[in-house]
């Protein structure tokens, strides 16, 4: 005997679709179950930032910003969450997050804030006279934006003495490489260096060192004019600088 078969028909029809729809909404309930809102991931990153738990905090700030982007927590959340990486001194990531944020808020109350970190961030790098400088450079200019764009306020003032401090380091580079120029005899070499700090960094501190340095250098290569020139410059400007004893007993030798 055959039996045709005829399809499943129209309750078995109904059936197979409540119970797709059953197994898609079961499964829509337990990912929306296991995902946290989002002020409960930001309460809990704030709570593991203040303990110091950098890592773990990152972990549910980001959670935040990939999970609900468009929550009212997602702007507080990418700033703690570059915090979190400046308190576990990942000061590359903690640098982007600053400038994006900035960025994308540039308006925010605590933007100058997040640009001044971003300057931090840069100033945590930076190491000896000998070592590469550029550090030294990207804070220098995060500073110089910040004074720039926010100049009025508490991190206005604090980037200019960290602009001050980082042109200074700078010019302490220039003379750090003249003076390895002048020890290795190439005077013309630091005579260009010399010259530059007292072009580039006249307000760090440095011009009566440098004066002096020039004459030592001119001396060396016998051009007593031009090094009397510099032990007179240095002595009428800075009479009280240590350096000014020297220059003139360089100057009754010329």
């Amino acid at each position: 005997m055959r039996f045709k078969y005829h399809g499943m028909g129209k309750w078995g029809k109904w059936f197979l679709c409540f119970l797709s729809i059953a197994i898609i909404s079961g499964c829509a309930g337990t990912k929306g179950a296991e995902r946290k809102e989002a002020h409960t991931l930001y309460a809990e990153g704030v709570e593991l930032y203040q303990k110091g738990k950098y890592t773990d905090a990152i972990e549910r700030l980001k959670l935040v910003m990939e999970d609900h982007p468009l929550s009212a927590e997602a702007q507080s959340a990418e700033l703690l969450l570059a915090d979190s990486y400046f308190g576990n001194e990942e000061y590359d990531d903690a640098a982007a997050y600053y400038a994006n944020f900035v960025s994308l808020h540039p308006r925010h109350p605590r933007a100058a804030y997040a640009q001044f970190q971003k300057g931090m961030s840069y100033f945590r790098q930076i190491s000896t006279l000998d070592r590469d400088q550029t550090p030294v450079k990207k804070a220098l200019i995060a500073f110089q934006d910040l004074t720039s764009s926010y100049p009025s306020g508490s991190y206005a003032e604090k980037s200019k003495d960290m602009i001050l401090f980082l042109r200074k380091r700078l010019a302490e580079r220039e003379l750090y490489i003249a003076n390895f120029y002048f020890k290795n005899k190439n005077y013309k070499g630091a005579l260009a260096r010399y010259s530059e700090i007292l072009k580039e960094y006249p307000d760090v501190g440095l011009t009566d060192k440098t004066l002096y340095s020039i004459g030592e250098s001119y001396m060396k290569l016998g051009e007593k004019d031009l090094a009397k020139d510099a032990f007179s410059n240095l002595i009428s400007t800075y009479p009280d600088s240590p350096f000014a004893k020297d220059a003139k007993g360089w100057l009754k030798s010329i």
